[in-house]
């Protein structure tokens, strides 16, 4: 992503001077190439603010190490979808909000599945399968997350992130009181074209992504899938989307889908190793 400094800004408005009046459509087209089109996923502690002090005190802690977490199994186990990643693209594409945070991706796909990775490790936490943190989930109780997908503009300024898709990411999560996972329009529409639908991420395996034209410049030759290489039955159990209405941010108003997945994995820690994994839920009363 090209980033933009306070010189850049200040030589675009200097170019865009005409008889010292700035020209608003040369100032559009020139500030237009440094937009991307980004997926943002938006993530934090539901009821947070509720924590007594303490508690309240430990959930930036955790959070980090379960997000770090996340980093590494996704590296691991997801060497084919994240080939294009490193650990450090992952720690400097994040807004960190303490109790959460704005994950930024090249696209919904990718965000899709670090979600369900990091609810994954959410809920090891929650059922003590992290043996070394066993006592801090006792102290702190369980830990429930809300979830929000955007996919919009993005621009780099000034070693910070800004753009339509953070700015709708965070009305979109302040607006859901259900710790849900809700995605705007955009995000449902680019699951259509790419996949015929978010619901077929249940059906796709492996041996599908040479169809799928977002990997059309990834090497084949390079990783492996833990969520998409199967042979018998799909690690996705569940996927179901639902409308339940609209948000206002700023002079837009952003239709809004409910998504609720359910994955299963296999998590170390107890004899019992299988893990049904559920990102969002399926109450479907709309938002405030």
């Amino acid at each position: 992503m090209e980033k933009l400094n306070n010189y850049k800004v200040n030589k675009i408005l200097s170019i865009s001077l005409i008889d010292n009046k700035l020209d608003s459509e040369k100032i559009h087209i020139e500030f237009q190439k440094y937009f991307q089109t980004k997926a943002v996923l938006g993530f934090d502690i539901y009821k947070y603010s509720k924590y007594p002090l303490v508690e309240q005190s430990l959930i930036p802690y955790i959070f980090k190490i379960l997000y770090e977490a996340t980093i590494k199994i996704c590296l691991s186990h997801e060497t084919f979808l994240f080939q294009k990643y490193d650990k450090d693209i992952f720690q400097k594409h994040f807004i960190d909000t303490g109790d959460g945070g704005f994950k930024i991706f090249n696209n919904p796909f990718e965000a899709i599945i670090f979600a369900v990775y990091f609810q994954a490790n959410i809920q090891r936490f929650n059922s003590g399968f992290l043996h070394n943190f066993v006592e801090l989930r006792n102290l702190v109780g369980e830990i429930t997350l809300r979830y929000s997908l955007t996919n919009d503009n993005v621009y780099y300024l000034n070693n910070n992130f800004y753009g339509s898709a953070i700015i709708n990411n965070a009305r979109i999560l302040s607006k859901d009181k259900l710790n849900r996972f809700l995605i705007d329009e955009n995000s449902f529409l680019w699951f259509r074209k790419i996949l015929n639908g978010i619901e077929n991420l249940k059906v796709i395996d492996i041996t599908d992504f040479k169809d799928i034209e977002l990997f059309d410049n990834y090497d084949f030759n390079e990783g492996t899938s833990y969520l998409f290489d199967f042979e018998d039955n799909s690690r996705f159990l569940n996927v179901n989307s639902l409308k339940i209405g609209e948000v206002k941010a700023k002079q837009d108003i952003l239709s809004v889908y409910s998504i609720y997945i359910q994955t299963f994995m296999k998590s170390p820690g107890k004899k019992l190793e299988k893990i049904t994994v559920s990102t969002g839920n399926l109450n479907s009363s709309g938002i405030l």
